[in-house]
């Protein structure tokens, strides 16, 4: 089977709809089957990357740049489509919705996956993107929560399931001794209380909330340390803030960390930090369990999920609340263990990548039957 990833973003994007369409088009490879990805991107094309290039953003309130890159997403997709047997289309751009056009008119079937923004900010009348999943084959989500808002906001689903996002087989249970030597790469003590938050910095992850919470953290266990590992909008908001608490060096901003140190990070931390306010199934939650790293988590959509799915490995506690979060923490401080074997053999049933490819591929072969 030949398969066209249409993806707004791909590695070193840390994004959910970068890391799932190069994790699943790895898997697919390992099966024999053909990938080909249309991303957005200033890169020469390959025999495996077609790029589209963003135009500049200060006339994108004409729809002069959006027009352009309609443009050339439907001639680079017109040649894509000639070798594919099926489309998968990841999340909601200008370029998703040009390509998924095109493959009505040429009568070439595809699947959506929905990863959270695109369906939490629908308003319900946006009939482009209606007509996108009526005229899928199969739409995919992130998340019962996810799947559940798309039914209340009654978006036109020919056919639907929810898949969980893969957990890459580097995010795993280390010993010990690995652990006490990325520590110590950090300038960090076994000991040492050490929380992790890997997110984008923007609003929506609420790293302002985190902050206030770790520095109260900070009032009675002055000796523990917060990594934020990412970029965004908020990294001078964030760096500021970090000053103003008198902080220091206990809160460190990392910037852009690639994805083999994230790995070796989670297995460090003692605890995974997650202060979003909105969230389908949060991927940087599961690696952190996948790598034996319990999480507290805000009450977002995702956060209650994995609260049902992990039990007391993923605490939840309330949004925007900076009291109730450190309190969460400094409990967890205070009697800190590892997360349990059942998160691991849940991780291992759901989570990992094979099972999520053989899911992906039946969902495939359902859309070339229809």
């Amino acid at each position: 089977m030949n398969v066209l990833m249409v993806t707004p973003h791909l590695p070193p994007h840390q994004a959910a709809n970068a890391l799932l369409p190069h994790l699943l088009g790895q898997a697919l490879r390992e099966r024999g089957h053909g990938v080909r990805f249309l991303t957005f991107g200033d890169g020469p094309d390959s025999d495996e990357v077609a790029h589209v290039r963003r135009r500049g953003a200060r006339l994108r309130a004409t729809r002069v740049p959006q027009a352009l890159e309609a443009a050339e997403t439907w001639w680079k997709t017109e040649a894509l489509l000639k070798g594919v047997d099926v489309v998968h289309v990841h999340s909601n751009t200008w370029m998703n919705q040009v390509a998924a056009r095109l493959c009505t008119a040429r009568r070439k079937p595809y699947v959506v996956t929905h990863y959270g923004t695109e369906i939490w900010h629908h308003d319900g009348q946006d009939e482009t993107f209606r007509r996108l999943n009526r005229e899928a084959r199969h739409v995919a989500f992130y998340s019962q929560a996810l799947h559940a808002r798309a039914l209340e906001l009654n978006v036109p689903l020919p056919a639907a399931s929810v898949v969980y996002p893969p957990v890459a087989d580097a995010f795993c249970v280390r010993g010990d001794d690995v652990r006490a030597a990325e520590r110590a790469r950090l300038g960090l003590s076994p000991a040492t209380p050490l929380l992790l938050n890997v997110k984008r910095l923007h609003p929506l992850a609420d790293q302002k909330t985190l902050l206030d919470a770790f520095a109260r953290i900070r009032q009675q266990r002055p000796e523990a340390v917060l990594l934020i590992a990412g970029t965004g909008e908020c990294a001078e908001p964030l760096q500021a803030q970090a000053r103003a608490l008198g902080l220091g060096n206990s809160a460190r901003l990392l910037g852009l960390v690639p994805n083999e140190q994230v790995a070796a990070l989670q297995a460090a931390a003692d605890l995974f930090v997650l202060s979003s306010t909105l969230e389908a199934t949060p991927t940087v939650a599961l690696e952190a369990l996948a790598s034996g790293t319990p999480v507290v988590s805000t009450d977002n959509p995702g956060g209650v999920e994995l609260g049902a799915l992990f039990g007391d490995d993923v605490g939840v506690v309330p949004k925007q609340d900076p009291d109730a979060f450190a309190a969460a923490v400094l409990a967890f401080l205070a009697a800190p263990r590892r997360a349990r074997p059942a998160s691991q053999q849940r991780i291992a049933s759901q989570f990992r990548l094979p099972g999520v490819a053989e899911r992906y591929l039946e969902i495939y072969r359902e859309a070339l039957a229809a």
